[in-house]
């Protein structure tokens, strides 16, 4: 199994799973954001911020059961929640949903799961 893949528990649950996951990988070397969602099956949609790398790691499942929405902020940062309320009012007219079947690393820019290596604009 992945928890076991991963040298996890067996009480380690979804959340922590994925954030274990991203540490595992960022730790070994220098894996691509997307490994960590390559295995992962379901409705998912999580942010991971890494404080040690300064970086950001955003990622929704297809079926769009979990729904995220993103924007920019007056002050220019980038706003991240699964409100859409919250989005609206930190971001006015800039918001937009999180596209599904995509991923997002500060690094790496915003991706499609199935093509990694291509970049969406």
């Amino acid at each position: 199994t992945l928890i076991k893949q991963y040298g996890l528990g067996k009480t380690t649950n979804e959340a922590m799973f994925v954030i274990e996951a991203y540490r595992t990988l960022r730790d070994r070397g220098p894996y691509p954001a997307d490994q960590v969602i390559k295995d992962l099956e379901g409705s998912f949609g999580f942010v991971i911020y890494d404080k040690n790398a300064g970086t950001v790691f955003i990622a929704q499942g297809e079926d769009q059961r979990v729904q995220l929405f993103w924007g920019i902020a007056a002050d220019g940062s980038v706003v991240i929640s699964d409100n859409k309320d919250v989005i609206k009012a930190s971001c006015a007219k800039s918001f937009a949903p999180f596209p599904p079947g995509c991923m997002f690393h500060s690094e790496g820019g915003l991706m499609s799961f199935e093509h990694p290596k291509n970049k969406l604009k």
